[in-house]
């Protein structure tokens, strides 16, 4: 008797499973569906950020040349990470202008500073060089 039902109840089962699968309940469903015409654009345009760059800082920041370590120019093209080194290394500065008498800096990288100077502050330092420069296995 066991077997006759635990049989019974696989086979309903599976019939009731099957015509969950098959979509019985489909065409009930799509008849009260309004089917509307709508046009499908097959080809579209690229869509492109014309002249967008990253800011160089934030917006309304700017990066404090005594205090900020080389992650701090990520966003400035062309500053990280070989002249942010070069900028971190070189600290203390008196003046924002003082970046630009760095030794062995190149004619485009004296450009790319003079371009930038406005986004640059300089406050007394607080944290040390070590500190500001990360480990060597973590710069590659």
């Amino acid at each position: 008797m066991k077997r006759l039902i635990r049989w019974l109840s696989m086979v309903s089962l599976v019939l009731m499973s099957c015509f969950g699968f098959f979509g019985w309940t489909q065409p009930v469903a799509a008849k009260n569906i309004d089917i509307q015409p709508v046009t499908i654009l097959v080809a579209q345009p690229e869509l492109t950020r014309v002249g967008y760059e990253p800011l160089c800082p934030a917006l309304g920041e700017k990066i404090d040349l005594n205090n900020a370590n080389i992650i701090a120019f990520k966003n400035c093209r062309g500053f990280y990470p070989n002249l942010a080194q070069l900028i971190v290394k070189n600290a203390p500065y008196q003046k924002v202008e003082d970046v630009l008498e760095i030794p062995g800096l190149s004619d485009r990288q004296q450009e790319l500073l003079k371009a930038q100077l406005d986004t640059f502050k300089v406050t007394p330092p607080v944290v040390a060089p070590e500190m500001r420069m990360p480990p060597r296995p973590a710069m590659r």
